[in-house]
């Protein structure tokens, strides 16, 4: 009588070979996840440069008029108009009043980062366009939460974002995937 010799793997070895395939395919998607997170803050940071420059180009605006202070629909980029603080930041688009505030709650700020960023990603008062608005308690500063990552977080807990400060002018990356709140 002839006895074939089938050798098979064992059930220890077949779960140990489960065992190593399944860390392999967590570490990729790891990796993979990671990779998502860094093309979302490099985006992120390259619209805060953009948005920033634009910021500046307003303000050299207002200092080619002679630094005149607190300013009304002043031309800047074509045919459209800003509103400028004392300082010479913008403020907003046809805000109606003469005091420093960022106008008209979430849609002043909506309304600034559309002009500036014409050509760019929109921003909304809600969560419809690239980044949803939102103008800070103190009407001084405003922050656009990014949303195409699919952040659904509110402007506190935002993954990443753009914050713009009237007062001073700075731009700055924000949200918890850069170490600060929105």
């Amino acid at each position: 009588m002839i006895v074939k010799n089938n050798r098979g793997f064992s059930l220890i070895e077949l779960i140990v070979v489960i065992v190593i395939l399944s860390i392999i395919a967590i570490t990729a998607y790891a990796r993979f996840v990671s990779f998502n997170d860094d093309a979302y803050i490099s985006t992120n940071a390259a619209m805060t440069r953009t948005y920033k420059a634009a910021i500046k180009s307003a303000h050299l605006r207002w200092t080619i008029e002679g630094s005149p202070g607190r300013v009304q629909n002043l031309a800047v980029f074509g045919e459209n108009v800003l509103d400028f603080n004392t300082n010479g930041w913008p403020i907003g688009i046809n805000k109606g009043s003469a005091n420093d505030n960022i106008g008209r709650q979430n849609q002043g700020c909506t309304s600034l980062w559309n002009y500036l960023m014409e050509t760019g990603p929109r921003s909304a008062t809600n969560t419809s366009a690239d980044y949803q608005s939102y103008r800070h308690s103190s009407s001084l500063q405003c922050s656009f939460v990014l949303r195409t990552n699919g952040d659904t977080g509110n402007r506190i807990n935002a993954q990443l974002g753009v914050r713009y400060n009237s007062s001073t002018g700075d731009v700055s990356a924000c949200g918890s995937l850069v170490g600060n709140s929105c």
